[in-house]
């Protein structure tokens, strides 16, 4: 029964769960460590859908015409050339980093053009929060996927969500999600009672600095994660996050 439930964004599709904890739970606990905090590791639960992602042998990697048509089909080519022209694809791959880009397209991309695929994944999160979970954490996609989740249930006891590197207030993200946001709305509050938003400085997966504009009553906080920005565990340990975590498990 996880007090805490953690959600991994994407390019995990070669890992496994128990690699994720692994990873994630020193992090955690040198986080709480900022709050005089500690943590059991059977406290944290995964929630873990990288496999869904994982090629096969027989299908073979994404191709370059395959991650167009993806791109095409969730609606972010169309969203990226009304803005910025033809060629938005590829001075996007030129600043996000190509591979970056390549899984970004490749799996939040197929998440929001498969319906099936995108109940699966979800669904990977709500096999693991019960009435014990306080906490939700995610990092990246997982915040979209998380988001989701917690908006679907309102009937779960989370006290405090904290997203991690979130792309979620971004224009073409936030008017996919379900429900989605529009032009001149705000998103909806899922049943809890705090949401940190942390965002590290040259984090390039986060769209828009300011998540609070579309999704009132978040707390936007800015961390140094260093040259590697964007990687889960220097936002795991920071000390914003462990507090965050902290007062979620004792609702403070």
């Amino acid at each position: 029964m996880p007090a805490i439930v953690g959600v991994h964004g994407a390019f995990h599709q070669f890992w496994g769960p128990n690699q994720l904890r692994s990873r994630w739970l020193p992090a955690l606990r040198d986080g709480l460590v900022h709050a005089d905090a500690s943590l059991r590791g059977r406290n944290v639960g995964i929630g873990f859908y990288g496999d869904l992602f994982r090629p096969t042998v027989d299908v073979g990697r994404v191709t370059d015409e395959e991650l167009r048509e993806i791109a095409a089909a969730s609606g972010l080519l169309d969203f990226l050339e009304e803005r910025f022209g033809d060629g938005a694809l590829e001075a996007l791959a030129e600043e996000m980093g190509r591979e970056h880009l390549r899984q970004i397209v490749a799996q939040l991309g197929r998440y929001f053009g498969d319906e099936r695929l995108r109940s699966e994944v979800r669904g990977r999160v709500e096999a693991v929060v019960d009435e014990s979970t306080r906490v939700v954490i995610a990092h990246s996609m997982g915040t979209v996927v998380a988001y989701e989740a917690l908006v679907a249930h309102p009937e779960w006891q989370v006290d405090t969500f904290v997203t991690l590197g979130s792309p979620i207030a971004g224009e073409w993200v936030r008017t996919k999600l379900h429900p989605p946001v529009g032009a001149e709305g705000t998103g909806a509050w899922p049943n809890i009672r705090r949401w940190v938003n942390v965002q590290a400085v040259g984090d390039t997966v986060i769209r828009v600095p300011d998540t609070a504009t579309w999704f009132p009553g978040v707390e936007d906080v800015a961390v140094d994660n260093g040259p590697d920005a964007h990687r889960a565990e220097p936002y795991l340990n920071a000390a914003v996050t462990g507090k965050a975590i902290a007062a979620g498990l004792t609702g403070s």
